[in-house]
């Protein structure tokens, strides 16, 4: 495809992007979600589905009552990837560059005044728009560091339709640009839709083995924990997220799809994601909301501090929840995130309504117990949603407090770029809409035909002066497990 001069790039896409009116069409069938995920996107290189797989046994009810399913497909549909600050988008018919920050990309792009909306759901904000994840380099236009990364900052693609299930009506909604080309699209998806079966297909052959190795060894981990600590003594932080990675190396390939579908029947969660762009896969168990901010201007954040393993003993497991629940460590690292949070939402909120309405509650998952809590704020009349975004970018949960000065701390002791990981997938729409959730519990893919495929596999916890070294290695096992029990595969030593 010939890249087109700037401006007549930039015209073409301006009229791609002016958001039009809407088809929603409702289905009475309710078909096994992994099902409708093949028979539409199997074919598609650009693809995100941002699963509430955990729909039946969530602890906080209507939470995730939809999931949503797309691709770049259509006349209309678009990508976007930001790179060595450059954001690249690229339509069917034209490409174009745009040096600058990410958030000022975001900022023009991310509209707020869509044409005509039919009656959606209750609770529904989707309106189509833009879908992927942001990374954790992203932190340079955030008051942080700027850290190199092999993967772009960022990668999303614009829908122009999809599908979304209603998990608690128990149906299915095909949104669609109106138009004849949308119109079509939904008379076809419909009638594939309906051929479907309600239960889920079972899995083929087993995925090849995996072995892991270990960014960084049990005695080096355990130098960075101390460090950590003795920059808090110091005075430099109250509270450094550390995390480190697990990854394999191999020229075999690993389907990504296969491997979710797996994950997400092994370790169910409200903000699971299967996003698919390109060279870059993420298979994501996510429990953690970053934040959802509704076309009215409504803002939730539910960061997550705190963690125990599940047991299979009832009684074992009942101690391990009190241990949660009753430990003034753990409580003490989920009230300093919820401090960052209020302070990040109060520079763009209206005045006075930011309020804590859930504090330390805990929730509880197939593999673990965490910590949550619930900060909610009303944007400001004169402010963006992007601005709100940014303010809080990345996740304080995945840095610590203060933030910028935990963030350079962390530059020092990791040994990596976290890409992906400790970033945020989601949606924004043009009606003003976002939900973005943390990627953490998550695997990500990068395969390259020089170097084959790589996998890596996030983890980390929150260190504190009171931390024990013993309990913080174990913590980071805890977080590995479903991932790894997935592929049969062991914790590096």
């Amino acid at each position: 495809m010939a890249q087109l001069p700037a401006l007549a790039a930039v015209r073409g896409l301006r009229k791609l992007l002016a958001a039009p009116a809407l088809h929603c069409v409702p289905l009475s069938e309710y078909p096994d979600s992994e099902a409708v995920f093949r028979e539409l996107y199997a074919l598609s290189s650009h693809r995100v589905w941002l699963d509430s797989s955990n729909v039946a046994t969530d602890p906080v009810a209507g939470r995730n009552r939809y999931s949503i399913m797309a691709d770049d497909s259509g006349s209309r549909g678009m990508r976007a990837e930001h790179l060595n600050g450059v954001t690249i988008m690229e339509s069917k018919l034209v490409i174009a560059r745009f040096p600058g920050p990410f958030f000022s990309w975001l900022d023009r792009n991310w509209d707020s005044s869509q044409a005509s909306v039919p009656a959606l759901p209750p609770g529904l904000g989707f309106t189509l728009g833009w879908l992927g994840y942001l990374g954790y380099e992203l932190k340079r236009e955030c008051g942080g560091n700027a850290v190199e990364s092999p993967l772009p900052d960022a990668s999303l693609i614009r829908c122009s339709r999809a599908v979304v299930f209603d998990h608690e009506a128990r149906c299915v909604y095909l949104l669609a640009e109106a138009g004849a080309e949308g119109r079509q699209w939904c008379r076809k998806a419909a009638l594939r839709i309906r051929r479907l079966p309600s239960a889920p297909p079972r899995f083929g052959t087993r995925l090849p083995p995996v072995q892991f190795s270990a960014a960084d060894s049990v005695q080096s981990y355990l130098r960075k924990i101390a460090a950590s600590q003795n920059e808090i003594v110091q005075g430099n932080s109250y509270e450094v997220c550390l995390t480190t990675q697990i990854f394999s190396n191999s020229h075999e390939s690993l389907d990504p799809w296969d491997f979710y579908r797996r994950l997400r029947r092994a370790s169910p969660a409200p903000f699971a994601s299967f996003v698919q762009l390109g060279a870059v896969a993420i298979a994501s168990s996510s429990p953690e909301r970053f934040l959802s901010i509704t076309a009215g201007g409504h803002v939730r954040a539910e960061p997550i501090k705190g963690t125990r393993r599940r047991d299979t003993s009832p009684q074992a497991d009942r101690l391990l929840m009190h241990d949660l629940t009753t430990s003034t460590k753990d409580r003490a690292e989920n009230i300093m995130i919820v401090d960052l949070m209020r302070n990040d939402l109060s520079r763009h909120a209206e005045p006075g309504t930011v309020s804590v309405t859930r504090l330390c509650d805990v929730e509880t998952y197939k593999t673990v117990h965490q910590l949550v809590s619930t900060i909610e704020a009303t944007i400001a009349q004169d402010r963006t949603r992007t601005a709100v975004v940014a303010a809080a970018y990345p996740p304080g949960s995945m840095t610590g407090a203060p933030k910028i000065s935990s963030m350079d701390i962390l530059d020092e002791l990791e040994s990596q770029p976290r890409g992906p990981y400790s970033g945020v997938v989601g949606y924004f729409s043009p009606n003003g809409a976002a939900d973005l959730s943390v990627t953490i519990r998550s695997a990500v893919f990068h395969t390259s035909s020089a170097d084959g495929q790589r996998l890596s596999v996030g983890i980390g916890g929150a260190i504190t002066a009171d931390s024990d070294p013993d309990d913080e290695l174990a913590e980071i096992h805890t977080k590995a497990t479903a991932i790894l029990e997935v592929l049969g595969a062991a914790f590096p030593v």
